[in-house]
Order: C-alpha cells, then sequence, then structure tokens
C-alpha cells in the first residue's frame, strides 16, 4: 500500500470517527426535540465532513446561549 492509499485511509477514519462524536453529541443533547436530532443525524450522514462541521457549531453555538441564559436566570452578571 502507498503512502497516499494510507493517508486517505487516515484521512477518511478521522472523518468517520468525527461524524460519529458529533452525531452522539447531537443524540445527546437536551436542546433538541427528537425529530430534530434526526434532521440533524440525516445532515451529519448525507453531507459528509460539511453536515458533521455545520451541526457542530450550531450544537456549539446554542449550548453556549443556553449556558448564558442559564447563568442570567441565576442572577449572575452576564457581559
Amino acid at each position: 500500500m502507498s503512502h497516499g492509499s494510507i493517508f486517505g485511509l487516515l484521512v477518511l477514519g478521522a472523518v468517520a470517527a468525527f461524524q460519529v462524536w458529533v452525531t452522539l453529541r447531537v443524540y445527546r443533547s437536551r436542546l433538541y426535540e427528537p425529530s430534530q436530532k434526526s434532521a440533524q443525524a440525516k445532515l451529519i450522514w448525507l453531507l459528509p465532513a460539511l453536515g458533521a462541521v455545520i451541526a457542530f457549531s450550531v450544537l456549539t453555538s446554542e449550548e453556549q446561549r443556553e449556558r448564558r441564559h442559564e447563568r442570567s436566570d441565576d442572577g449572575e452578571f452576564r457581559n
């Protein structure tokens, strides 16, 4: 097997692992309804790499927004 083939397999494996990780994060999230989770998973797997990046970005920003909202409910000062 050539070095290029090995590199390609490593990249493919990394992309697949990232997609699995993002899919698990989406399904474990309390921010989405079950139908939204299903739609996110379809996006992740039907648009390889790009779908996972989009879903990860949206999930991360929603989690940050939720944390800020929870802090403001606790009476803490927020910027």
